[in-house]
């Protein structure tokens, strides 16, 4: 899984901002379904395009990549895009 590109869904369940070792602004956040959660890092460049969606929507859909954390303990997925959750229902 490592480096693959990634679509995930879920409620965002922490919100944290955070500053990059540059200063710039970014974010981490975690989302949950129902079956699991999991940690998404939004660093600068993609937190000035997408970064207000995470407060505009409760729930959203990231376009990301996989990434293992330094202690290699496991995965964090680096996120490239922030957006509003597909409808799965028809209209």
């Amino acid at each position: 899984m490592d480096g693959q590109r990634v679509t995930v869904c879920g409620l965002i369940i922490v919100n944290r901002s955070h500053s990059q070792q540059s200063g710039q602004p970014m974010k981490f956040i975690f989302l949950c379904d129902r079956t699991s959660t999991v940690e998404c890092e939004i660093f600068a460049s993609a937190y000035r395009l997408h970064g207000l969606n995470t407060v505009r929507y409760p729930g959203v859909q990231d376009t990301a990549e996989v990434k293992p954390f330094g202690n290699l303990a496991g995965y964090t997925l680096e996120v490239l895009r922030v957006e509003k959750p597909r409808s799965g229902g028809k209209n």
